[in-house]
């Protein structure tokens, strides 16, 4: 009797402690480079825009590119066709763009602005 319950103990406390393993490892993992991910969405900013406002939580946290016209630069980012805000992993990437002009950009999106009435798109590069 005595013997089962330590073969018990013992078993219980090695599942927890492979089981507190993967979590740790999983928790831990760095998020994969933005580039590596396939864009949920391939396509037009002014298209997407409708898509977004119809369903907000299923394209939260989505990668996607987009193609529009660079509205604004701000400071770490463009606002395109003056309802998505793209802020930029590299700065360098802000150099080469400038208003007016046609540009696609992949990013991910992590939300809407209520105030500003803005989509928001983070981590996002050039192409």
């Amino acid at each position: 009797m005595k013997k089962n319950k330590v073969v018990f103990i013992v078993s219980v406390m090695l599942v927890f402690t492979v089981g507190v393993g993967y979590v740790y490892q999983y928790i831990s993992m760095s998020p994969k480079d933005i580039v590596e991910i396939t864009p949920e969405y391939v396509g037009d900013a002014t298209e997407f825009n409708f898509l977004v406002t119809d369903n907000l939580s299923y394209w939260t946290g989505k990668v996607v590119q987009i193609t529009g016209e660079v509205a604004e630069l701000t400071e770490g980012g463009v606002v395109i066709n003056g309802t998505i805000f793209c802020q930029f992993e590299n700065g360098n990437d802000l150099k080469s763009i400038v208003e007016n002009q046609q540009i696609n950009i992949k990013g991910k999106l992590v939300g809407f602005d209520e105030i500003l009435m803005e989509i928001k798109l983070n981590q996002c590069i050039l192409p």
